[in-house]
């Protein structure tokens, strides 16, 4: 059975290259072109992943993203052509997990689809025995090591609360305050460059073990962990 997107959107033209794309790529797609239809359609059709438009004709999407976060276990994408850092912010604070700016590529977008669904799998598996999978790149928590392809490399305890914090959210973009409240237990005594500096050193160590990984950063927001 293929997964199911929802799309909210009231752009004809954006909608129908949405739905094209991805039902190339074998997903099943509903198209809403209101706040309140996506609202009415998502507890029937149970989609995996909603693409949100920020900006609707009758509800704001910030409002639509506020009322599925608290309804739906879908993965939340919005998008948008004139969004803010702020406004990219709030959506991530209300629920959502990713966001994209329009235009974008086919190829973006289903990555983006791609990337949730991996995540989602990675999720469902136990670390009970305290590995945890990204890629081809493997975190072994006994060890504070991070391996791929026969290379090992040690990583400091909050380098590696940090990688497998970024490795169970693969493809989701996560704030400065998330990160800082999930790793350091603190929003406010840790300065956020702290993060920037971290995250500097699991690039390098990556490297080290030619990991197919990489850590994204979105400017004046946070950071994602992508698979290549």
């Amino acid at each position: 059975m293929s997964e199911k997107v929802l799309i909210i959107e009231d752009d004809p033209e954006i909608a129908f290259f949405e739905r094209t794309i991805l039902e190339r790529a074998g997903y099943e797609v509903k198209v809403a072109t209101t706040g309140a239809a996506g609202l009415e359609t998502e507890p029937a059709f149970k989609p995996a992943v909603i693409l949100l438009d920020v900006e609707l004709p009758d509800i704001s999407g910030l409002d639509v993203c506020t009322s599925l976060a608290n309804s739906s276990d879908a993965f939340i994408l919005m998008v948008s052509a004139h969004s803010t850092e702020n406004d990219v912010l709030k959506g991530l604070g209300l629920g959502a997990d990713d966001y994209v700016r329009k235009p974008f590529s086919g190829n973006e977008l289903v990555a983006r689809v791609q990337s949730f669904l991996r995540r989602r799998e990675r999720s469902r598996r136990s670390d009970a025995d305290g590995r945890l999978q990204a890629g081809t790149t493997e975190l072994v928590r006994d060890f504070h090591t991070l391996e791929n392809a026969g290379k090992s490399v040690s990583l400091t305890a909050l380098e590696f609360r940090l990688l497998w914090y970024l490795a169970e959210n693969t493809g989701k973009l996560l704030t400065r305050a998330q990160i800082l409240e999930r790793v350091w237990n603190d929003v406010s005594g840790v300065p956020t460059r702290v993060v920037d500096v971290h995250v500097a050193a699991l690039r390098k160590k990556l490297n080290e073990v030619e990991a197919q990984l990489q850590i994204s950063s979105v400017r004046g927001i946070g950071y994602r962990l992508d698979e290549r």
